[in-house]
């Protein structure tokens, strides 16, 4: 019989006068005060131990004087509670600690005031955060085997290459995280909108090389300068496009850049750039994109050359603009 099946016993009324001195002479060797519970694990372990030994010993146990059942009651399951401390101290602690250990120390670079937050990386790169975005990388891990970070929202990345300790040539890699598409670089110079609220991720690269790796499906495709992809998050299915190089970093200058957005993430984002509350029927806005960079433009002339595209219009409704048809 274990220590916590005789602790059990008793609390259920069915031990043997025999059980029930060894119990008692258990508790009488016990000093019961408020420091006990900080006893040590090898303490808590050498009381189970010599409970143990008792148990299974076959020498008769000397009776001590008679305890009152109330006290026994509350020594008895204060025994259980020590030895149950004893077995989940060796077992559960050092998987806590393990558990601990193992999870990273991330960096997170946030910019949450408007404007454009410009950060350089440990290992030289350049990134232009737009409003809203957020970026997160392992410190610790870094520039070692790999440069991993992940993005969300917008960023501009100007990648300066960095090779491995202890090699002549061998380059570490550089990869930007946004959902299940992974960027991958080594040295160059592109652009990633992946705002968390839009249907698609756009990847739009000015000089030289990426591949670009879709972990949902296992594919993989290698983009070159002056164009563009564009990933459904819904279908997972993405499309290569010609893009102006020269327009995909124009934002890093306080530009308003849109690159084939539709129309209605277009104006999510007028909405936040400008603090402005926006109405119409998402039926009139299906299925419409729009390319386009404004520069120091009020909210009234944004809107009215991306909706004349359309042959939209807007008016304003008390503190509200409302688009319709002409």
């Amino acid at each position: 019989m274990s220590v916590e099946a005789l602790i059990q016993r008793f609390r259920n009324n069915e031990c043997t006068p025999e059980e029930l001195a060894l119990l008692q002479q258990w508790v009488t060797q016990l000093t019961l005060t408020d420091e006990s519970t900080n006893l040590s694990a090898e303490q808590l372990a050498a009381v189970k131990d010599r409970m143990y030994q008792q148990l299974v010993s076959e020498r008769p146990v000397a009776m001590r004087r008679h305890l009152p059942y109330r006290r026994l009651l509350v020594a008895a399951s204060w025994l259980l509670v020590i030895v149950s401390t004893a077995v989940l101290y060796y077992y559960i602690k050092p998987i806590g600690i393990q558990r601990h250990k193992q999870q990273p120390q991330l960096t997170v670079i946030e910019n949450r005031q408007p404007g454009i937050r410009r950060i350089t990386l440990p290992d030289g790169s350049q990134v232009c955060l737009n409003m809203n975005s957020r970026l997160e990388f392992d410190q610790e891990q870094f520039n070692h085997t790999e440069r991993l970070l992940k993005l969300s929202s917008e960023g501009y990345f100007e990648v300066v290459p960095s090779i491995k300790p202890g090699t002549d040539s061998t380059r570490i890699p550089f990869i930007v995280e946004t959902g299940s598409l992974r960027t991958r670089v080594l040295g160059t110079a592109f652009n990633i909108e992946a705002y968390d609220q839009e249907s698609e991720v756009r990847v739009s690269l000015v000089h030289g090389k990426i591949a670009l790796d879709d972990t949902a499906t296992d594919r993989t495709t290698i983009l070159s300068p002056n164009h563009s992809l564009r990933y459904s998050k819904q279908t997972q299915s993405w499309e290569v496009m010609s893009v102006e190089a020269a327009n995909v970093a124009l934002w890093t200058k306080g530009y308003l850049v849109f690159n084939e957005v539709p129309l209605q993430e277009a104006l999510d984002r007028i909405k936040e750039r400008y603090q402005i509350t926006i109405d119409y029927n998402p039926a009139i806005v299906q299925h419409k994109r729009i390319t386009a960079s404004f520069h120091n433009s009020t909210w009234p002339a944004v809107l009215a050359n991306i909706l004349f595209v359309h042959d939209l219009q807007f008016r304003k409704v008390g503190d509200k603009v409302v688009i319709g048809k002409h």
